[in-house]
């Protein structure tokens, strides 16, 4: 490790100083938070821990471990030797060892060993889940059967691992939020209770029983009321529970009417916003410490990276160190520019907090210099791509008419497709390819393919005309129509892109294309509940169900004369059994809908005893109650407020940028904004197209002046930046800024 001595022999920050400050620059802006070892450089460690390869290793192992119970046993591919499974459990558990292991590496480990809790769960697991494994296969190659129940653990690898901070995150809010919602939940539970004491009380003298062919008796168990009356609270068994009374007397439908509401108009609603008003002052509180971790973060950082002198600031050397660490790619040039974006008098003056703390901001903006952004035929045939035919056709890519044309056509195309006209095949096939050459000529392919939507198009449009090609030539070859036919009906999909050009409506799209990267956490969750009770119905139910061929003499009851003439029984329902992984994650599915579900558990039930009645209902107070209400929470919260945003066009980013453009602008540069998916604040407005001038222009030049952005020249190439912001999703800029008044 080597340092640099300054002339008034202050010693400057080591590599050791700016690799730390680096990474954690990295962790702020992509929204982590990691307690970095201060005693070693951790760059590298952290580039790799967080490198995009290293992520999709992980991501594919703890993929591989909740997708390994399809075959295992009971396996929905029987066919797979026990062996597979093992190699896959043991190198997938390898590599989130390796993934743990790196991650403890990089960190304060005294810290995080005192203050944090996932260490020791991950550690916890993977030696319950070594010891299991070993037992289970020791046993089984001895022909003895043996239950895996470590199973239902591996959904705790990826929360118990570093990478895994959204999870715990939202984890911890259900649980910060389960006091309060168990104040309502028992509030509801002695309603239910006590509609039961009535309910039994006031209809067992009557001696009515269901209709049907069992006729079981009506509202005469405490136990056996209290479940039809809490099923009655999701609607799955109404107005069915109800009609025995009802068909006695009109009267006693006031005490199901009563129970509704106050159960399910009252309880229900009043358990959401409980959740919501709970699950917002969590996620504030959550906020809260993540700021206070980031100002811990920057006055650690501050203090290692300033100067030794009166003054404390960073010093231009020590800054370009550092830009060299968080950007290897960048240049001096651009080195220079953001130094500029910061407003600084004089580099001899420095940093000082305030500052340093507007560079980690300004670093979520992506500055590019014009003349490294030029597009391949501009850059090698200039005096083609810059003719006057050549720009009048990019001002036509660019127009609202061609959008136009290009909607027209998607709309024409889902007609054909309506009508099954299969003769307009290859004329919007060309017209979509051709549609796809122009923009990558107009805007260059690298800016081509940033767009997810031009990605789709093009993709779609490639496979399409392929298949198509292939299915002309080699005739020979008899390639299914019907995958043609499928992928022809897919290019329909860009009419939800249609649908989200309309004003009213972009809005909406816009706000939910910013939901999903968080919304897919909570799925998690959901899906960590799911996989849970899925090993714990497969142990319980394994083979109490059974779907058996049409002529078998038991196919009517499922394998099990005790379901004749039960409901579950008359409606099919054989095929949702917990024989296999994907069977029980559908049942579990089904169950979350509530559509019927007392159906299904009364089918298991009934082969089994009323105890099975206590997995379904655990079930449904932890996934339906508690995790989809939270999940329910946060859309609606996110949405509220990515609406409110959006709908009142001031993007966070906005004000900072204006603040980076002007400071630019009186340096002599010139500023030109790329937005994706936003409104355009100061950007170029929408091109309309004009036949005349484009005609003009071939005829006297000097009147067709007027080009698209990307086109535009400059004396000095060097001094015309792109920016445009790039940060995180859940970065807030003015959460950034505030973090100097604090450190202040």
């Amino acid at each position: 490790m080597t340092t640099t001595v300054r002339p008034n022999n202050l010693t400057a920050p080591t590599t050791s100083d700016i690799d730390f400050a680096a990474a954690e620059i990295l962790a702020i802006n992509a929204g982590r938070y990691v307690r970095f070892a201060l005693d070693k450089p951790v760059l590298r460690l952290y580039t790799l821990s967080y490198s995009k390869l290293w992520y999709w290793i992980v991501w594919l192992a703890d993929v591989s471990l909740l997708l390994l119970p399809c075959i295992e046993r009971p396996a929905y591919f029987s066919g797979v030797p026990p062996w597979v499974a093992l190699i896959i459990e043991i190198l997938a558990l390898s590599i989130l060892l390796a993934s743990f292991i790196l991650s403890m590496h990089l960190q304060d480990k005294r810290k995080l060993l005192r203050e944090a809790v996932y260490p020791y769960i991950f550690v916890s697991v993977f030696l319950l889940t070594t010891i299991d494994m070993i037992v289970y296969y020791t046993l089984t190659l001895h022909g003895r059967y043996y239950v895996r129940w470590s199973r239902p653990l591996r959904v705790l690898f990826p929360f118990a691992l570093q990478a895994g901070q959204n999870v715990r995150r939202v984890i911890r809010n259900i649980l910060r939020t389960l006091p309060n919602i168990a104040n309502v939940m028992f509030l509801f539970l002695f309603s239910v209770l006590t509609f039961t004491l009535l309910g039994v009380g006031i209809l067992k003298p009557r001696q009515l029983r269901y209709p049907g062919a069992t006729g079981s008796a009506y509202f005469t168990n405490y136990l056996d009321t209290a479940w039809d009356l809490y099923v009655l609270t999701t609607t799955a068994n109404n107005p069915d529970v109800m009609m025995p009374a009802f068909n006695e007397s009109i009267l006693y439908v006031i005490f199901f009417m009563a129970y509704l509401l106050i159960n399910l108009y009252l309880f229900m609603n009043l358990l959401l916003a409980v959740i919501f008003s709970n699950y917002k002052q969590h996620l504030q509180d959550e906020q809260q410490v993540v700021r206070k971790r980031q100002l811990d973060t920057l006055m650690v950082i501050f203090e290692r990276l300033s100067s030794q002198e009166s003054t404390s600031c960073i010093s231009f050397e020590t800054y370009s160190r550092l830009m060299r660490s968080v950007k290897p790619e960048i240049g001096e040039n651009l080195i220079e520019v953001y130094w500029t974006t910061l407003d600084v008098t004089n580099k001899e003056h420095g940093l000082n907090l305030k500052q340093f703390n507007e560079l980690l901001l300004n670093l979520n903006f992506e500055l590019v210099q014009r003349n490294t952004d030029k597009k391949i035929l501009q850059k090698y045939f200039p005096s083609i791509y810059n003719s006057k035919p050549s720009r009048i056709i990019i001002d036509f890519v660019n127009s609202d008419l061609f959008r136009a044309i290009i909607n027209l056509l998607i709309i024409g195309n889902a007609i054909s497709l309506a009508a099954s006209y299969n003769a307009l095949e290859w004329f919007f096939l060309s017209l979509f390819i051709l549609e796809a050459v122009l923009k990558m000529y107009a805007i260059g392919v690298k800016e081509y393919i940033q767009h997810r939507w031009n990605i789709f198009d093009f993709a779609i449009v490639f496979v399409s005309t392929t298949y198509s090609l292939l299915t002309a030539i080699i005739y020979s070859l008899k390639l299914n129509r019907e995958v043609l036919d499928a992928i022809l009906v897919i290019r329909v999909l860009r009419l939800v892109k249609l649908i989200g050009n309309v004003e009213r409506f972009k809005v909406i799209f816009g706000t939910f294309s910013k939901v999903i990267p968080t919304l897919i956490t909570y799925l998690r969750v959901m899906f960590m509940t799911y996989y849970i009770f899925a090993m714990i119905g497969m142990e319980a139910f394994q083979g109490k169900i059974v779907q058996l061929k049409q002529n078998d003499t038991l196919a009517e009851v499922c394998n099990d004369t005790r379901l004749n003439g039960t409901e579950f029984a008359r409606a099919q329902y054989c095929r949702n059994n917990f024989n296999d992984y994907l069977s029980s994650l559908i049942l579990l599915f089904e169950l979350t809908v509530v559509n019927q579900w007392h159906v299904l558990a009364g089918g298991f039930v009934t082969v089994t005893s009323k105890v099975s009645r206590l997995f379904f209902l655990a079930f449904h107070l932890c996934a339906v109650i508690v995790v989809l209400n939270i999940f329910t929470a946060f859309v609606i919260d996110s949405f509220l407020n990515q609406y409110t945003l959006s709908k009142s066009k001031e993007f966070p980013w906005i004000q900072q940028e204006n603040i980076i453009s002007e400071r630019l602008k009186r340096k002599g540069y010139r500023v030109i904004r790329r937005y994706d998916n936003t409104e355009q604040s100061e950007a170029v407005p929408r091109r309309r197209f004009n036949f005349v001038k484009a005609f003009q222009a071939f005829i006297r030049p000097s009147v067709y002046r007027r080009m698209t952005v990307v086109l535009e020249t400059m004396r000095d190439e060097e001094r015309a930046l792109l920016l445009r912001w790039s940060g995180h999703v859940d970065t807030d800029p003015t959460a950034l800024l505030n973090l100097t008044n604090e450190a202040s």
